[in-house]
């Protein structure tokens, strides 16, 4: 199995776990005797960008030799792994990426694909802050990271709210790569906004949530996606109130 995943940049830390996940999966399944009685040979490795990601699930299959490639976080490396495995008629079993493009238009018959789409995860959230009254006559802030899984994300979350009531009164990209976001605080303490939805990804999220404490900003704060590792990395508290 050819195993890839971003170890480094923003998505490194769901990546750490991704590595830990199949490797603890492989031996767990070769201790019980494999599968049809042959032992699992995992490979993981970085594909922190989408060129990168390419290369590396090319040369999986031509030097490697893998049977199988397996995984992905970031979706734009995770489309360019599916265009990989339809040129080689190999199977890429997609783990991780969440993008709607990669089941609509994109999608081809040798990617599997095991996480939820955008649209469900936005729907899940969006029907539960709906219920506790944070949609219908809101004002939200969007913001969201500036790459395929963010666009995507930022379209199906302003549909939804838009549909239940809702009035955007900010919508901003963030570069993949920002550590500082407090020029964005600002815009948000100045828009008052009734709900900052976060459409960001990785570190991201991390390095937001700890800088909204100290901000101490009052309004509520829902992330169509906010992953509890990265969440659970800005520290005790820092989610607290809000």
């Amino acid at each position: 199995i050819g195993h890839l995943t971003p170890m480094t940049g923003f998505l490194g830390a769901l990546g750490v776990y991704a590595v830990k996940g199949i490797q603890i999966a492989a031996e767990e399944i070769n201790a019980a005797g494999g599968v049809l009685g042959r032992k699992l040979d995992v490979m993981s490795e970085d594909s922190v960008n989408p060129a990168t990601a390419s290369t590396k699930a090319q040369r999986m299959l031509e030097q490697d030799k893998v049977d199988v490639l397996m995984g992905e976080i970031n979706s734009a490396s995770a489309k360019t792994i599916m265009q990989v495995a339809d040129r080689n008629k190999r199977l890429f079993m997609q783990i991780g990426a969440r993008s709607d493009v990669l089941r609509g238009k994109d999608c081809n018959r040798y990617t599997f694909h095991v996480d939820i789409p955008v649209t469900v995860m936005v729907n899940a959230a969006g029907q539960a802050l709906a219920r506790e009254g944070y949609i219908k006559g809101k004002k939200i802030y969007f913001l969201t990271s500036d790459y395929l899984f963010g666009h995507d994300l930022a379209k199906a979350a302003k549909a939804f709210c838009a549909a239940n009531g809702g009035t955007v009164v900010g919508d901003d990209l963030t570069a993949t790569d920002t550590t500082d976001f407090s020029p964005f605080l600002l815009k948000i303490r100045q828009a008052k906004p009734d709900l900052v939805a976060t459409n960001l990804g990785g570190n991201q999220v991390t390095n937001f949530v700890k800088q909204y404490a100290e901000f101490g900003l009052p309004y509520a704060v829902a992330g169509f996606n906010l992953n509890t590792a990265d969440a659970w990395a800005a520290g005790e508290g820092n989610l607290g109130g809000i």
